[in-house]
């Protein structure tokens, strides 16, 4: 699924969900640091792409540009600017994440990452000892 910013409810969830954020985001994200259902939220120039995190280098994908992919993608890591070096254990601002999709027949790279936002999932606190 896409999500629209346009389409109605959809512009004000996405930007309820923008603002819940913390207020200033992390300059490098290591993907160990990442656990199944955490999410990452990236912001590049055009886009912002949420992840769902899955396993170690699978995600749900959704992001409110039309052009982008959506659903299940793989984690590639980030590379700068033009080069074909890739920096696979981690994300950076300044960076251009990889991801592929399409059951890993396409390989998307973003524009430069200007902000990254780890939300981990919530995690039950244990039970009180008696």
């Amino acid at each position: 699924m896409i999500i629209d910013p346009n389409a109605d409810g959809l512009r004000q969830d996405w930007d309820s969900f923008l603002k819940s954020l913390p207020e200033s985001s992390q300059k490098e994200l290591e993907l160990a640091a990442i656990a199944p259902g955490d999410r990452v939220l990236i912001k590049t120039r055009n886009t912002h792409y949420l992840f769902t995190w899955q396993s170690d280098d699978s995600a749900e994908l959704r992001a409110n540009n039309r052009k982008a992919p959506c659903g299940q993608v793989r984690i590639m890591g980030c590379s700068f600017g033009l080069s074909s070096s890739i920096r696979p254990d981690a994300l950076f601002c300044g960076g251009n994440l990889e991801f592929t999709h399409s059951k890993g027949e396409r390989t998307w790279t973003t524009s430069a990452i200007e902000e990254i936002y780890l939300l981990h999932r919530s995690r039950k606190s244990p039970a009180p000892s008696p």
